[in-house]
C-alpha cells in the first residue's frame, strides 16, 4: 500500500454513528476478522475473543442495558456530554451486526510483572480494534465504537455469557454508513514532536485543556469552532 493511500484511509476513518440496517456480506465480515487475526499483541498472546450478535432481540437488550447505565453515569458525571438516549438506542439496534470485543485477562500472566500487565493487555486490544476499524473502512463499511461504561459491563457480560476471566472491552457496531465520515480536527504535526527530550513549554497548559473540555459541543474536544486548529 502506498503511503498516501494509507493516510487517506486513516484520515477518513472518523467514527460514524448512523448506520443502515442493510445486511453485510458474510465474506466482508470474515475479511475484518482475518485482519484482526494478524494484529500484533504483547508477547503474541492474541488475547482477543469476538462475540458476533445478529439477533434483534439481543440487540434490543444490549441497548436497554446501555441506556440504563448511561442514566446512572449522568447522575455522577455532569461534565461529559452524553449522547441522546434515542440516538444511542438506534446506534445499537439498527446495524445488522454487533461485535463484542473481549480481552482474556488470564494472559496478563504472560507479561512482565512490574507495571506492564494491564497496559500490555489494553494496548493489544486497542490495536486489534483499530485494525478492524480500518478493515471495515477499506470495504466501504463503518465500525463504530465507544459504548460501554463500568455500570453496563457486568450486565452485558452476563447477557452474552462472557465469563469473569474475560473482560468485555467494547460493543462495536458494524454496518453500511448512513452518513459521510468527516475527518475530525487535528493538531499540527510540528506541535506533537519534541527532539531529544520533551519541551514542557510546548505541551498544552492546564488552562487550554480545561478550555477544550468545557467548550466542546460533543465528546470530540475539537468539535466547537472555538477549538478548531485547522487540518
Amino acid at each position: 500500500m502506498k503511503f498516501e493511500d494509507l493516510l487517506e484511509l486513516i484520515k477518513n476513518q472518523g467514527t460514524i454513528r448512523k448506520l443502515k440496517s442493510d445486511p453485510i456480506p458474510e465474506n466482508y465480515l470474515n475479511k475484518i476478522f482475518r485482519i484482526a487475526r494478524w494484529s500484533p499483541s504483547a508477547a503474541n498472546t492474541q488475547p482477543w475473543e469476538f462475540v458476533v450478535v445478529r439477533k434483534q432481540k439481543t440487540k434490543e437488550e444490549i441497548a436497554q442495558i446501555l441506556i440504563d447505565s448511561q442514566e446512572k453515569a449522568e447522575k455522577e458525571d455532569e461534565v461529559f456530554p452524553y449522547s441522546d438516549k434515542e440516538k444511542l438506542k438506534n446506534r445499537v439496534t439498527t446495524p445488522p451486526i454487533l461485535i463484542g470485543v473481549c480481552a482474556d485477562t488470564r494472559f496478563k500472566r504472560a507479561f512482565p510483572e512490574f507495571g506492564y500487565r494491564e497496559q500490555n493487555l489494553d494496548v493489544s486490544m486497542g490495536i486489534v480494534i483499530q485494525n478492524m476499524i480500518l478493515a471495515a473502512k477499506s470495504l466501504g463499511l463503518a465500525l463504530s465504537w465507544g459504548t460501554i461504561n463500568s455500570f453496563a459491563r457486568p450486565k452485558l457480560q452476563e447477557l452474552l455469557n462472557i465469563p469473569k476471566e474475560l473482560k468485555l472491552m467494547e460493543i462495536l457496531q458494524l454496518g453500511v454508513p448512513a452518513e459521510k465520515s468527516v475527518p475530525g480536527d487535528r493538531r499540527n504535526v510540528q506541535d506533537l514532536i519534541h527532539e531529544e527530550e520533551l519541551d514542557d513549554s510546548r505541551i498544552r497548559s492546564d488552562e487550554e485543556i480545561n478550555r477544550l473540555i468545557s467548550s466542546r459541543e460533543s465528546p470530540d474536544l475539537y468539535s466547537s469552532n472555538e477549538n478548531k486548529k485547522g487540518e
